[in-house]
């Protein structure tokens, strides 16, 4: 895997190793962590330089892209490398353990592609934080801007951290019903989550070291969302779907391998003209759901 992927990698993600390892260890205890919540919301500013034409073709075909999409344009769902310093350093003001935190749902928007040897201005907000008892509940955005200043994409991501033992199941949201068609498929590898780590600069160990993903509940690492989401979209894609407005949500984990991926999509438009998006294992089990148009 190493030899898939060069250790000369790691430089390019030393923003992210510094930001996501920072954030963890300044809230990973009540004496160094953040004492309050600052008032909200919070803005910061950070400037991406260019991204690496080497390890962008890298990462278009582990989501399965043939090469030839992405020649002057960067993936949308790339956000995965180069906004996660961002939703560190935000994720970071809020007095919580990190260490647990776990990513639940993601919204966005695409405005304009971004470009490849193009640098990215880089605006995130910490919107929302609250505590319901037994989870934190932290909504951050990020917006993208190309060099002319023209906004590029939207990116909301929405996370918890555990708190203590539910006080009981809430009910499922009331849904309507949609038939689904399966518009492809995809595998998911047991190396794929260094394989991601590598190409993003995400290490978090529950993905990428399998002595420890050995110890939990699932008895292997699980794939990292921003992973699913990416070879989803590509399938998508392959499909001949467009997509500039995505909202979905993670509902259960994806140990790996996991063979037979089914990328679903509804037959028809909701209301509001959404398509509905549903990622199933061959077995019918939801990892993740969500629409699209």
């Amino acid at each position: 895997m190493l030899a898939d992927y060069p250790l000369k990698y790691l430089a390019l993600h030393w923003p992210n190793i510094r930001s996501m390892g920072w954030a963890a260890i300044r809230n990973a205890t009540p004496i160094t962590r953040p004492g309050t919540l600052p008032q909200l919301p919070v803005h910061h500013s950070m400037h991406v330089p260019a991204l690496n034409d080497e390890l962008l073709d890298q990462y278009v075909a582990w989501t399965g892209a043939p090469a030839n999409r992405y020649r002057t344009e960067m993936p949308a769902h790339f956000c995965s490398h180069w906004a996660m310093p961002m939703l560190a350093k935000l994720g970071s003001l809020a007095p919580y353990n990190l260490l647990s935190l776990l990513n639940q749902g993601l919204r966005m928007q695409i405005h304009k592609p971004l470009n490849r040897g193009e640098s990215i201005a880089l605006r995130g907000s910490l919107m929302d934080v609250t505590d319901d008892g037994d989870k934190v509940r932290i909504h951050t955005r990020v917006q993208a801007s190309n060099p002319e200043g023209e906004l590029a994409v939207v990116i909301d991501s929405y996370s918890t951290v555990p708190r203590g033992k539910p006080a009981g199941k809430s009910k499922p949201a009331k849904r309507d019903e949609f038939e689904f068609t399966t518009a492809g498929h995809w595998n998911a590898e047991e190396e794929d989550g260094l394989a991601f780590a590598m190409l993003t600069g995400d290490f978090n160990p529950i993905h990428t070291i399998k002595a420890l993903g050995k110890r939990t509940r699932f008895k292997s690492c699980i794939l990292h969302g921003f992973g699913q989401l990416a070879r989803t979209w590509e399938v998508l894609h392959n499909a001949g779907h467009t997509v500039a407005d995505l909202d979905v949500r993670w509902i259960k984990p994806l140990p790996l391998p996991h063979a037979g991926m089914q990328v679903q999509t509804s037959t028809k438009k909701d209301s509001e003209g959404y398509t509905q998006l549903r990622l199933a294992s061959a077995d019918g089990t939801l990892h993740m759901v969500g629409r699209f148009k």
